[in-house]
């Protein structure tokens, strides 16, 4: 039976769409990827509808833009988890799997020393930001570490995330923001800080489905924990530095897993 495995559109969002879909292969079903369009709705829709099977969110994602919950003063990333899982219950849809890692909103840095973003607002007033435009007003970007953490910049720069990796790389920058999956985190050899006093939401990745062929739910358990934030930035990086291709990336990580 084919099932249809909905993808946001990029590139980690494939490679985990051939991951999923290789895996349901070994064990007999056929798997059609599904990119949707640029939208945060669009694959909860089509899952809705019963046009794809499953697909994998964020929870950061489905707790704020999707289920539209209240926020968390501090975020914890049991309670959001606990918090989407009953939501998506509420509306016929289920929680397969937790991947195991986070594509986390962090302030990226070059410079030794920097551990978290308390160590940053200590020596932010002497340093230059640069981020994408909306960032300096989104309700979960820098207004949030501004209140949370006093971060106070002696310049911001916004530039587009291509722009941003390569103002850092020269030292025209200070600090950017990043996901925490980005290849080009350590391909530009940057150092992520931890968000100590849990300022900004998780954002665990999780595989989410509506209707299922029998077995299929129970195939997917195997993915339970198995890729962290250092092993998806590794794949991400196949694929954007490397060359090579989505379902490549994916044969080579389910052998790894012995599977």
């Amino acid at each position: 039976m084919r099932i249809v495995i909905g993808a946001k559109p990029f590139n980690e969002q494939k490679i985990l769409a051939h991951i999923i879909g290789k895996l349901l292969q070994r064990e007999g079903f056929e798997y059609e990827v599904r990119v949707s369009e640029p939208r945060l709705e669009a694959n909860l829709e089509a899952l809705e509808k019963g046009e794809i099977n499953l697909y994998v969110e964020y929870t950061g994602t489905a707790y704020n833009a999707l289920l539209k919950l209240p926020p968390m003063e501090e975020w914890d990333e049991e309670r959001v988890f606990e918090a989407v899982r009953e939501g998506f219950k509420g509306n016929g849809i289920d929680v397969i799997a937790r991947l195991g890692f986070r594509n986390d909103f962090a302030l990226a840095v070059k410079r030794e020393g920097l551990k978290t973003v308390s160590d940053l607002a200590r020596i932010s007033k002497s340093l230059t930001f640069a981020c994408p435009a909306p960032y300096v007003e989104r309700a979960d970007g820098l207004p949030r570490l501004k209140a949370v953490y006093g971060l106070e910049f002696r310049e911001i720069k916004p530039l587009m995330p291509r722009e941003m990796y390569e103002a850092i790389s020269k030292g025209e920058v200070d600090v950017i923001t990043a996901f925490t999956t980005d290849a080009r985190v350590d391909a530009f050899k940057l150092a992520l800080l931890e968000d100590d006093k849990k300022a900004l939401p998780p954002y665990e990745a999780i595989v989410i489905a509506g209707e299922l062929p029998e077995g299929a739910a129970k195939v997917l358990k195997a993915l339970e924990g198995k890729i962290s934030t250092e092993t998806m930035r590794r794949l991400n990086h196949m694929l954007d530095f490397e060359g090579k291709r989505e379902e490549e990336i994916a044969e080579e990580f389910l052998a790894s897993l012995g599977i």
